[in-house]
């Protein structure tokens, strides 16, 4: 089988989150992929990136503000979030990405499923924000949050 090696459009990449209680979402940019992905060997291909921190939008300048300030995000401290995976494996709709996600300094494994559309890579997490320290409310399951990442590509 010959290589399948894609490059990551960065400046064409999304992340999208929604905080599944009160269904707020918003949009991180500011993207920076790491990694090597070959399509026809995903056991040997590594995924990772960061993404500003103060990048977060929320579409409420009110709410960014306070998301990004030192009681959440606390994006002067911390300017980037990082995720590096440890292992790729194949599924039935496309491939599983086991890693680890970086906010605030603090280290959490996380596992992203991952299908091909049409030029694109396009992941899905989900995390529970109060992991990382930042309680939005009070009781931790209602801080989490489904991610959802597109990684468009050229071969």
């Amino acid at each position: 089988m010959y290589a399948q090696q894609i490059t990551i459009n960065e400046d064409q990449a999304t992340i999208h989150f929604t905080f599944v209680d009160k269904e707020v979402d918003g949009e991180l940019s500011d993207f920076t992929f790491t990694g090597s992905i070959d399509l026809n060997a995903l056991e040997t291909s590594t995924i990772g990136g960061s993404v500003a921190t103060e990048t977060l939008d929320t579409n409420n300048w009110f709410r960014n503000r306070h998301l990004r300030s030192e009681k959440y995000f606390s994006t002067k401290a911390h300017p980037r979030l990082y995720f590096k995976s440890n292992t790729i494996k194949s599924t039935a709709m496309g491939f599983r990405v086991s890693g680890q996600l970086t906010i605030k300094g603090i280290t959490q494994d996380v596992a992203w499923d991952f299908t091909k559309s049409e030029g694109n890579l396009i992941g899905v997490a989900t995390i529970n924000t109060h992991d990382y320290d930042i309680k939005v409310y009070d009781e931790r399951e209602r801080n989490q949050v489904t991610i959802k990442i597109v990684l468009p590509y050229t071969q």
